[in-house]
């Protein structure tokens, strides 16, 4: 890992200037507004790559770890798309208690996804032109999905539980003496399953889209190379959610995934010395992406 991570640093020093970001929109069926932006490179692109944010309501502007990954594939173009509900200039500063209320209305992973497949069908991709998705956290999830409806190039979850239903992942992070309260508010989303009710955050909607979702399954059903980044102190995702889905690849006999476990970070790929590791890990991954076709055909 460590010969890779510096090689691809090194690459990094001589990057390409980035176009000014391009901000486009495109209407949903009901009438509301997909927002998305568009990241150019000067120099000629090697492909198209679309970056899914975690978790929270705030615009992909600010986000901080998407510029991070963002800058490890200088060389292509960069697509993000805002959730149900957000303008790329929305005044949200903390991101979770100050989602407005068409957000709670509308955002699903289910909805995202597809989201993102009308963003990609509006920008109607050359043939043959390689696209990359990168996903971290809910995020992830959602390029799960994503990645068996579009069969890209390669695909990259960050820190995303995927090989067990999301409600075993929440329970798991929660004491057990919490567990009754959890799963009461998951059995009345289930029967509220288009309610803007909220519980723990999010509303009935988004609860009741993706508590019986195992990603894993998804990803089983596309011929992607995949590539799973997992921290050992993540306590968010769990580390035993993400090594399931590479016991059940293990088991189906498919070859098309790759597994990255670092033991010392936690869910934003931090030390416990509180350094982040982000930078170096989007790079290595960069660089897995480029030799991840090779891998592929070699299984």
């Amino acid at each position: 890992m460590r010969p890779i991570i510096a090689a691809c640093l090194a690459a990094l020093a001589a990057t390409p200037a980035l176009a000014q970001i391009e901000h486009r929109q495109l209407l949903r069926s009901d009438g509301s507004t997909i927002d998305f932006s568009v990241d150019r490179p000067t120099a000629p692109s090697e492909g198209l790559l679309v970056l899914a944010q975690g978790s929270g309501c705030q615009p992909t502007r600010l986000n901080a770890k998407l510029a991070t990954v963002r800058q490890a594939f200088p060389r292509y173009v960069a697509v993000m798309v805002e959730k149900y509900g957000i303008a790329p200039d929305a005044a949200i500063t903390d991101g979770f208690t100050d989602c407005p209320a068409a957000f709670h209305g509308g955002h699903t992973v289910a909805q995202r996804v597809a989201d993102y497949v009308a963003v990609l069908a509006e920008l109607r991709l050359p043939s043959g032109t390689p696209l990359v998705l990168f996903g971290g956290s809910e995020g992830g999830l959602a390029v799960s999905m994503l990645a068996e409806q579009t069969q890209p190039a390669a695909a990259i979850l960050l820190s995303s539980a995927s090989g067990i239903p999301f409600s075993g992942m929440v329970l798991s992070t929660v004491p057990p003496e919490g567990h009754a309260t959890i799963e009461a508010g998951f059995a009345a989303a289930r029967a509220d399953p288009q309610g803007a009710t909220l519980f723990a955050g999010s509303s009935h909607r988004f609860w009741a889209d993706i508590l019986d979702r195992i990603p894993a399954d998804s990803m089983l059903r596309s011929s992607a190379p995949f590539l799973i980044i997992q921290g050992g102190r993540d306590s968010s995702s769990p580390v035993a959610a993400a090594r399931a889905t590479a016991d059940r690849f293990a088991a189906s006999g498919k070859c098309n995934l790759t597994y990255w476990e670092f033991p010392a970070f936690d869910h934003g790929m931090q030390a416990p010395d509180g350094t982040s590791h982000l930078a170096s890990v989007a790079a290595a991954a960069a660089g897995w992406v480029s030799s991840s076709s090779r891998d592929t055909e070699s299984c």
